[in-house]
């Protein structure tokens, strides 16, 4: 069953999204999991990509956001929206509900500190309820 979980955050910023994202991601990479990372803007994509690069400066997180020239496999994907390649975790950043989630085995939802991001996690909050998962909050 797939099982989604909201980080809740104490900061606001785009920064501290991508901290928490970047973290989660490392963790979920040496767990052995693919990472899909879901991204609210094409900006927001590029600096998430930015991040990954310089993250952890002793280590390297493979990834490749799509859109950017020929498709590669890596284990940590960056974009707008899933895709077929989509598979393993899907860490939202954005405010949108992510789409064909039965493809993943985990959802990760961070969620930042102020009101418009707190709402459009409430309001996936309940659709996941609807859709007879049960998710669980962490605060970070």
């Amino acid at each position: 069953m797939l099982r989604v979980d909201f980080y809740l955050l104490t900061a606001d910023t785009l920064d501290a999204r991508l901290n928490a994202a970047c973290r989660l991601t490392n963790k979920a990479l040496s767990s052995g999991q693919r990472v899909f990372i879901q991204t609210e803007s094409a900006d927001e994509a590029s600096t998430c990509d930015d991040w990954l690069w310089s993250f952890k400066p002793e280590s390297f997180v493979p990834h490749h956001r799509l859109g950017d020239g020929a498709f590669i496999a890596a284990p940590v994907l960056i974009g707008l929206q899933t895709s077929a390649e989509s598979d393993g975790v899907c860490l939202n950043l954005s405010t949108r509900q992510p789409q064909n989630i039965a493809q993943f085995q985990r959802i990760l939802e961070v969620v930042g500190n102020d009101e418009a991001s707190k709402q459009a996690a409430r309001l996936r909050w309940q659709y996941y309820k609807q859709q007879g998962f049960s998710p669980e909050k962490h605060d970070l």
